[in-house]
């Protein structure tokens, strides 16, 4: 597993690298509206949600997606989203978090086919994305780290939606819907997390990206581990995504999250491998969604009620005590 100064120095490196980008796509941001992330809590109660990482395994998933798209909520990543809507899949939500993914490639062409899917955007994260596109809407939110950094970029765009960082897109996909900090947490509510395409390698059989044989050429140059794959296939990866792998693992394992491995041909040996048709058609008691936000709603009614009853009380007490204080 990656030590902590592992992870420090990974995030103080890639500071280094991209935080003067950084600063200019917090700046470009600024004037939005910066939304609260609380319009998604526990709103998929009840239900799985596929996330849909770049891996070949989801290009191996395509037919079971297409097939039972109108029965599950989907988040992409921003590499997925394309592959998705080309293959007639509308996800329901796409995360962006990349300052450098690049538009021409991943967006241009699907810019107008955008009208069902919510960007969930870093305030760094490349703008293009943001300005361009017919999204149903868009939401911003700025990454914690080891390094403190969100209070600047919060300062810069003036986003006050703090997800704690991952090292990749693909893990934060998992970061993002459960929000897990010191202690367990499922933020999106959704009784199931389904992966695909969240293989952390390749194999000699299979494409570096999703529908992307070579991968921009890193099918050659990140070849850096050779391993076996949940399916006991020879396979390859990068240091980059080893790390990447070891490093949801221990947030997975410490968190206990409701999360199902369907990825076939993965080095993510979170759990036994589910069929990922069979995990699509959970469903169980989807109602208690609306009985939650209803109570959620009346918690924070009462608490407000509470605060009031106590001023009353704690003006009575001062009273009394400044009067005893007048007459010794």
């Amino acid at each position: 597993m990656p030590s902590d100064s592992a992870i420090k120095q990974q995030s103080l490196n890639a500071i280094r690298q991209w935080g003067e980008q950084w600063k200019e796509h917090a700046l470009a941001h600024k004037h939005l509206e910066m939304k609260p992330l609380e319009d998604f809590k526990n709103i998929g109660i009840g239900k799985p949600l596929l996330l849909v990482a770049n891996g070949y395994s989801f290009e191996k998933d395509i037919e079971t997606i297409k097939n039972n798209k109108d029965k599950i909520d989907i988040l992409c990543c921003d590499k997925s989203l394309g592959s998705l809507l080309r293959n007639g899949v509308s996800p329901t939500y796409c995360l962006v978090c990349d300052a450098n993914v690049n538009y021409e490639d991943y967006l241009k062409e699907f810019k107008d086919q955008l009208q069902d899917t919510i960007l969930f955007q870093n305030v760094c994260g490349n703008p293009k994305w943001t300005f361009n596109g017919n999204w149903k809407d868009k939401y911003f939110f700025v990454n914690m780290d080891c390094l403190n950094s969100e209070v600047m970029y919060s300062e810069i765009s003036g986003c006050n939606n703090f997800i704690p960082a991952a090292t990749n897109v693909s893990n934060a996909m998992i970061v993002f819907a459960t929000q897990c900090v010191n202690k367990r947490s499922n933020f999106f509510g959704y009784d199931k997390y389904l992966l695909t395409g969240f293989d952390y390698c390749w194999n000699p059989e299979g494409n570096y990206y999703a529908f992307n044989e070579d991968g921009n050429g890193k099918v050659n140059y990140m070849r850096h581990v050779y391993l076996t794959d949940n399916e006991g296939q020879e396979c390859y990866s990068s240091n980059n995504l080893v790390f990447s792998c070891q490093w949801i693992t221990k947030y997975l394992t410490t968190f206990k999250l409701p999360v199902v491995q369907c990825s076939r041909g993965s080095i993510l040996n979170f759990g036994e491998l589910k069929n990922l048709e069979d995990q699509i058609k959970y469903s169980f008691k989807i109602e208690d969604c609306a009985t939650i936000k209803e109570c959620n709603n009346k918690i924070g009614i009462l608490k407000k009620e509470l605060a009031q009853i106590n001023g009353v009380l704690e003006q009575i007490a001062l009273d009394h005590h400044y009067n005893y204080r007048a007459t010794i």
